[in-house]
């Protein structure tokens, strides 16, 4: 099981060596979600182009104990992004992502929910150029999360408790207003 690990993850950085043999000009991007700051959640994504047209994301976040819609989030994301433009970074895009996240909310029923899950999606967006080194990106994405967690009532620490559900389910991957700034 190990060595399968350790084969699959030579795999994944070997296809995306690949993709970057191609670049003409290497651009980097950092950037972060508003809409996550919203929920008290600092996050920071890097954006690198890997050919004329198309790029890779990596996106980490963390969330703090106490937010405002009592849901605590961490995790990453990763997508390969397909630039319609024929430009990386300006324009329309389309991708293919990853999301991986462990997250702890209460979804109004009286009920906590605590878990894992990891989901493959598609992702549509809109990169708006302001300037020489900022850009404006909006997106959205869907996937499908198979999950387990830990499902208790509310005053139960669910942290304590084995898990008790698991299952699938088609779920936003992702709503993005983002401020990048470009090397």
């Amino acid at each position: 099981m190990r060595t399968r690990n350790i084969l699959l993850k030579i795999f994944i950085v070997g296809l995306m060596a690949s993709w970057v043999n191609d670049a003409a000009a290497q651009m980097m991007a950092v950037k972060t979600n508003a809409l996550l700051w919203g929920n008290l959640t600092p996050n920071l994504s890097l954006e690198l182009v890997t050919t004329k047209k198309t790029s890779l994301e990596i996106t980490g976040f963390y969330s703090l104990k106490n937010t405002p819609f009592d849901t605590q989030l961490k995790g990453a994301q990763m997508e390969m992004r397909y630039w319609a433009s024929g430009r990386p970074m300006n324009n329309l895009f389309v991708g293919i992502s990853f999301t991986a996240l462990g997250f702890n909310t209460t979804l109004g029923r009286g009920f906590r929910h605590s878990g894992d899950a990891i989901a493959p999606g598609i992702v549509f967006g809109y990169d708006l150029v302001l300037g020489k080194h900022w850009n404006v990106e909006f997106a959205t994405g869907v996937g499908y999360f198979w999950y387990k967690e830990r499902r208790y009532g509310q005053n139960t620490d669910p942290w304590m408790k084995p898990y008790n559900e698991h299952g699938g389910r088609m779920l936003p991957t992702k709503l993005n207003a983002s401020i990048a700034y470009i090397f």
